[in-house]
């Protein structure tokens, strides 16, 4: 499969200094803001790389949850590959892909656990059906076939009718990123990109301007 020919010229936009704002949060908020109000499915779909004890990185797509003053949230099994892996190495590099706006934020930082008092608010808050859901799996473990995923689920929702409340797995809960850097990319003409990243230093955001 040749794939060479596969090209595209950005000129949606530009990135200039003139227009950064100081923090990068607020840098990021607009972007992100923007690119929601197109009614993008999934705007919230990030890219998270881990790496375990193995050395090797793994990456997969989780939902952003919610963008603090200090960081970004998102909600996993702490049991599952990913949450093991970032028990293990708090370290994590996470990425969002705007093509409609030729956009992208690479964003590099480390984990902690949010609070279990804040994993079982947000946790009633999501469809019956994700409950049961979380409940059932036992993230990343395997399991014999379909069926036999569909039977622990029917299982759940026979146990927990829906409009009773289903218990929260004591091991799903959320990751706080506190970012050490922000790379904000903008396509454009000729592949001369634009590329602004910020990087914590003494309490304060840096910004430069990379080469593409």
């Amino acid at each position: 499969m040749d794939l060479h020919n596969i090209r595209e010229d950005y000129k949606f936009d530009s990135l200039l200094e003139a227009n950064l704002h100081k923090n990068p949060f607020d840098q990021f908020k607009n972007w992100f803001e923007t690119y929601q109000h197109l009614g993008v499915k999934d705007a919230n779909a990030m890219a998270i790389a881990t790496v375990g004890e193995d050395g090797i990185p793994q990456n997969r797509i989780v939902l952003l949850k919610e963008v603090r003053q200090d960081g970004l949230v998102f909600y996993t099994n702490y049991a599952s590959d990913k949450g093991q892996q970032l028990m293990q190495n708090p370290n994590i590099s996470a990425l969002f892909f705007w093509r409609e706006q030729e956009r992208q934020v690479r964003i590099t930082g480390t984990v902690s656990k949010t609070d279990d008092s804040e994993n079982e608010n947000y946790f009633k808050t999501r469809p019956y059906l994700s409950q049961i859901g979380a409940a059932a799996s036992d993230q990343s473990s395997p399991i014999k076939d379909r069926t036999a995923l569909e039977a622990k689920f029917q299982a759940f929702q026979q146990q927990f009718p829906e409009g009773s409340a289903v218990p929260k797995p004591e091991s799903w809960g959320g990751f706080q990123i506190t970012p050490k850097s922000f790379e904000f990319w903008q396509g454009r003409s000729g592949r001369l990109h634009d590329r602004i990243i910020y990087t914590a230093h003494e309490g304060a955001w840096v910004t430069k301007r990379l080469q593409p």
